[in-house]
């Protein structure tokens, strides 16, 4: 009886850490392994998204961004400019501006490839 129940309790345990780990994979973000991702006209935009580097973070009521490249010197968020911070040594542009991961953020990122590129691009950053 008791080997049974032992038996029992395990496979009831494993399918339970088994539905937990696809009930966190359905809500994970399709898109990327970072915790958000970028959209344009209200549908995923890969180019965007590409250039995510890391996961942003929250502190403060503010959230930072890091993007690869020295492409992004600053965006605009409720019509105010915030400009980011080019490390050499990592590649990457570290961006913080207000908001939390309670809502998506709209925002405008500035993209300059010199000297053939230089455009504002309206996105919104969306949290997966």
């Amino acid at each position: 009886m008791v080997k049974t129940m032992k038996r029992t309790f395990g496979v009831a345990f494993f399918a339970l850490v088994l539905m937990l780990v696809m009930a966190a994979s359905a809500f994970a973000n399709p898109y990327n392994s970072y915790n958000y991702y970028f959209e344009y006209d209200g549908s995923y935009h890969a180019h965007s998204s590409s250039y995510i580097n890391a996961n942003a973070t929250e502190a403060g009521g503010n959230v930072t961004i890091t993007l690869s490249g020295n492409y992004f010197p600053e965006v605009e968020v409720d019509g105010l400019t915030y400009y980011g911070s080019y490390n050499s040594g990592t590649n990457t542009t570290t961006i913080t501006f207000p908001g939390s991961s309670a809502s998506d953020i709209d925002l405008d990122l500035h993209v300059v490839v010199a000297p053939w590129h230089d455009s504002w691009y309206p996105l919104t950053l969306v949290w997966g």
